[in-house]
This record gives C-alpha cells, structure tokens and sequence, in this order.
C-alpha cells in the first residue's frame, strides 16, 4: 500500500479547520471579535500612532519654517530698502587725502605725483618706520587707499626710512 505525505502547511491547515470546527458559534464569535481587536491595537500601534506623530512633528516643521521665510522676507524687503536708499560717496581727492593724513603725522611728502587714473605714487625722504605703518593703516582705514607696492630703504638714522609707496585710488 503507498503512503502520500502532505506538506506540513497543508497538515497544518487541515489540523486547524478540525480545530475551528470543533468551536461552538458562540467561541468563534468571541475568538473573531479579539482577533479583529488584536488586529486593531497593531494597526492603531503600527499604523496611526506614527501617522499621527509624523502629522503633529510635520505641522510644528512647517509653522517653523513659515516663520524662517516671514523673516527672510522681511530680511530681503530691508535689504532692498537700504539698497534704494544707499547714498553714492562723492568722489573724494585722493592727493588731499594722502596731504591731510601726512599733516596729521607732522609729514611732508618730497613728491606726490599721479600715475594713471587709479594710482598715486608718494615719496617721502624721512620717515620713522612705526609711523610710516601708522600713516599707511590710517590711509587704508580713512581714505581706502591701499598701498599696492612699496619700497624702503633704510636711512643712516637709526629707524629711519625713505618710503615710496604707490597706492590704488578707490573706484
């Protein structure tokens, strides 16, 4: 006599329509209503509760972010405000510039000569070397002069140079 074997799923399931057959309509009725309640809990645990998490974290993200471009809005209307307000500078001298800061340091330049349109080249014969930086950071500050070559060469004085410096006139 042969003998068929049945997969084990299809055993199984045999074994638990019996199983199932074997219940009063009253239990299944029970065993139905607490699986249909179980099947709830894990779809309200697995389902909504992190639908409604990313909800609330997603709404409070956006009041934030709308708040972030009201700002940047206001930020950019003052931005334009100052931009249609901004004062051009009048063109300043440069060579009254370079006389007022060197009066100011007790200096007299020996040439203050214009090269083409945006340099001026200034000679002086003596001067102290910590001045000389003064004089030079002053410019650079005050009169936006920079200084785009400069050559020094040590006097018999002790500290002493003879400075010529060519600066940059601002656009």
């Amino acid at each position: 006599m042969a003998t068929t074997l049945r997969p084990a799923t299809e055993t199984r399931l045999i074994q638990w329509r019996q199983w199932w057959q074997l219940r009063s309509p009253a239990e299944r009725s029970i065993l139905l209503v607490a699986g249909g309640v179980v099947l709830g809990l894990v779809a309200w645990v697995l389902v909504w509760q992190p639908l409604t998490r990313d909800t609330e974290r997603l709404e409070r993200r956006l009041v934030e972010q709308r708040a972030s471009v009201a700002i940047a809005r206001r930020q950019a209307d003052e931005i334009a405000a100052l931009a249609r307000n901004t004062v051009e500078p009048t063109p300043r001298d440069a060579r009254a510039d370079v006389e007022l800061a060197l009066a100011r340091q007790g200096l007299k330049a020996s040439a203050i000569e214009r090269g083409d349109d945006q340099r001026l080249r200034v000679t002086l014969d003596g001067v102290s070397f910590d001045v000389l930086a003064t004089l030079l950071d002053g410019l650079q500050r005050d009169a936006r002069l920079s200084v785009v070559d400069l050559t020094a060469a040590a006097r018999v004085e002790p500290g002493q140079v003879r400075a010529e410096m060519t600066f940059a006139l601002p656009r």
